[in-house]
């Protein structure tokens, strides 16, 4: 209770008794840099903080009022939801005037949302003529803004030019990424960079144009880091002094608007007056579809002609073609179709279409085809008894066979009797019965 009536009472000490806390003008010059900071603690106190002691989250939307986004001018940035807002640019004189820039603040924790309006006053300023470029890499754009670190970067370049107190002015802050830098890796140790140019209405020192002179190398070797005799002299600071450039007086000054001319248009440019009448089509439609549509009929003609209107057909075909090898194709056919028939049904017999076998030779099929075909026999499938055996019949004698005058043979394989018996045969070349009638008595035939 003690702690939710201190923030209570810490809010309206901030809103009534520090008038410049939020909601009030603010003066920018033009060619010089503005900053203004969205200070988390003051918005803390007024979004009523949790009671938990946390760090309280707060997000800033800054827009221009009545608009999604900041004018051109204008930039924001904010790290995190923990740190403070930064809205920071370099107005022109394009930019004179006041501008209304509404900052919407909500807390994470408590879901409260503040919505403040910061005006901002562009007043006319000529530029520095003599300005200086610096990057300094171990820096971020929120972090050089934060404290006094801006002082004491001026306070260095100071030393090195030889200008006494406020003659010297940061002109311009632009983060490396906007210049074309690659985006670090989320490391500790690893910064954007920010770009710093510093003005004066005073001329450079010998200090600034000799350091000038010695980065030239880094024209010719891109990469190398040159030795800079003013390195020193800028502390606490990393610079890349590839990047230090004097600006000639003529590059800051504001090119004179052109007078109307050779090349100009004269007088008050008056746009054309917007007509109610429509476009006529008929051209393009022609192109796109009609003339499309009639190369496609066309094809498609040809197409159809080709493949319908050019065969010869089965009539001609086969009035072209001998007799004997139509015969021959379709008895191909008819055995291709006996295969087939054959393979899905395999109790049925092969058809021969031989014509030894069958003399008729019938036709067959629808197309007239002369084929023969053996007669089919119904299959017996009894048994029958094998027939009976029967000797051999006997050999005639020798007084009533050709060979009785014929002379004895010899051969390798020995003496062969004579048909119808000899003395002297040989026992093993005698025909003897089979072997089941040797017991028993013999058959008479």
């Amino acid at each position: 209770m003690l702690k939710s009536g201190f923030a209570v009472l810490s809010g309206l000490f901030l809103m009534f008794l520090v008038p410049d806390a939020l909601g009030n003008t603010y003066p920018a010059r033009v060619g010089l840099n503005f900053m203004y900071r969205l200070d988390r603690e003051t918005y803390t106190a007024i979004l009523k903080p949790d009671n938990t002691g946390a760090v309280d989250p707060i997000v800033y939307t800054p827009t221009l009022k009545g608009h999604p986004g900041l004018p051109d001018w204008l930039h924001f940035i904010q790290r995190n939801s923990t740190t403070d807002g930064y809205i920071y640019g370099t107005p022109t004189k394009d930019d004179l005037g006041p501008v209304d820039i509404e900052i919407v603040a909500f807390n994470k924790n408590t879901f409260e949302t503040n919505i403040t309006t910061l005006t901002i006053n562009v007043e006319d300023n000529d530029p520095l003529p003599f300005q200086v470029q610096f990057m300094v890499e171990n820096k971020n754009v929120e972090e050089f803004f934060h404290g006094d670190t801006r002082t004491r970067f001026l306070r260095d370049v100071r030393r090195v030019w030889q200008q006494n107190r406020g003659d010297l002015y940061i002109t311009k802050v632009v983060s490396a990424l906007d210049m074309g830098h690659r985006n670090p890796l989320p490391l500790p140790e690893l910064y954007e960079g920010v770009y710093i140019h510093v003005g004066s209405e005073r001329g450079y020192s010998a200090q600034l144009q000799q350091a000038a002179g010695q980065v030239a190398v880094c024209e010719l070797n891109p990469g190398i880091r040159p030795v800079v005799s003013i390195d020193s002299s800028i502390r606490n600071f990393d610079m890349n002094w590839c990047m230090f450039k004097l600006f000639e007086p003529e590059d800051t000054t504001t090119p004179a608007p052109l007078a109307p001319g050779a090349g100009v248009m004269d007088g008050v440019y008056v746009p054309r007056e917007l007509t109610d009448t429509g476009r006529d089509f008929t051209l393009y439609f022609i192109l796109i579809i009609i003339i499309p549509c009639i190369i496609l009929i066309v094809l498609l003609l040809l197409l159809t002609y080709i493949m319908c209107g050019r065969r010869q057909g089965v009539q001609k075909r086969d009035q072209a073609t001998p007799a004997i090898q139509l015969t021959h194709h379709a008895s191909i056919r008819e055995a291709s179709k006996e295969l087939r028939d054959l393979s899905q049904k395999r109790d049925i017999k092969p058809r021969s279409t031989l014509p030894m076998f069958n003399a008729a030779s019938p036709h067959r099929g629808d197309e007239g085809t002369p084929l023969t075909r053996a007669p089919q026999e119904p299959a017996d499938e009894t048994p029958r008894a094998p027939p009976p055996y029967r000797l051999p019949p006997d050999f005639p004698n020798q007084e009533e066979s050709s060979f009785i005058n014929s002379p004895p043979r010899d051969n390798s394989r020995g003496n062969i009797s004579q048909p119808g018996g000899s003395s002297n045969a040989s026992p093993s070349l005698q025909r003897r019965p089979p072997p089941f009638m040797r017991s028993g008595e013999q058959i008479q035939v």
